[in-house]
């Protein structure tokens, strides 16, 4: 019998989803423009910066000269804290999940003088958290922005089914945006340490790492992330990283001190 409720609970799950993702596609096809530029930043920049939370973040301080801008991965008060001098000055933006997790607070928005916020989904049709986050974000007076409909080809490719209207992290997300929609000609990639590696400061709220160590085994991030990078051989990926066994691709090099 147990089992029996389990294999319903996940058809219904399943029938959920579905039905979610067709209603989803039709708002997009009629009711989302897509992107082909980044509204915030040139094409073709000589460099820009992706910087995550993974300890290898703390070796910021030695490359902050290599790029004037760059994306803040969620939440990135205690890390601003921590190097928040190697941020000073730059064009920082926000690119965000969907919780008010990922809010910074108020003095952080000034102190990085913040004007600009990227989402991290095409609209947010059926999804009253996101909107109330994009609400949030606005009545501070920064202006967001909804993911490019072009990117959403990555998700089924790269990962499957499951995230077929997401990406399984919003750090995976920004560097792809990075890749496709900025194509710097050098991108500093700074605390992608996989979880072999902790965070550079962990949150309370944040799932055990041995869960996240399992997505990230569960997703094969290490070797989509490669394949990803071998698309764009015209960027110079730099990642400043803790991550030791990362495979050999021939536009990447590895930073870990």
């Amino acid at each position: 019998m147990e089992s029996y409720i389990k294999k319903f609970k996940a058809f219904v799950n399943m029938a959920r989803l579905y039905t979610s993702d067709i209603a989803g596609s039709i708002h997009e096809g009629l009711f989302v423009d897509d992107q082909n530029e980044c509204p915030y930043l040139e094409k073709g920049i000589d460099s820009f910066g992706v910087m995550l939370k993974g300890k290898s973040l703390e070796q910021l301080p030695k490359y902050d000269k290599c790029f004037e801008s760059c994306f803040l991965v969620n939440n990135f008060d205690k890390e601003i804290e921590l190097v928040g001098d190697s941020l000073d000055g730059k064009k920082c933006i926000p690119f965000v999940n969907r919780k008010d997790t990922a809010y910074l607070r108020r003095e952080n928005y000034k102190r990085l003088n913040i004007k600009y916020v990227q989402l991290p989904k095409v609209s947010d049709f059926a999804d009253g958290r996101l909107r109330e986050s994009r609400l949030y974000y606005e009545s501070l007076g920064m202006e967001t922005h909804f993911l490019p409909k072009k990117l959403l080809r990555f998700n089924k490719m790269d990962f499957g089914r499951e995230y077929l209207k997401k990406y399984p992290n919003t750090g995976i997300v920004a560097i792809i945006y990075a890749l496709e929609m900025i194509r710097p000609k050098v991108l500093w990639i700074a605390g992608l340490d996989y979880y072999q590696s902790d965070y550079l400061v962990r949150r309370p709220h944040a799932n055990p790492i041995e869960i996240q160590q399992a997505k990230m085994n569960r997703t094969n991030l290490v070797e989509v992330t490669a394949k990803i990078f071998r698309r764009y051989p015209e960027t110079q990926v730099n990642m400043i990283s803790y991550y030791e066994g990362f495979p050999e691709v021939e536009n990447l090099k590895i930073f870990r001190g």
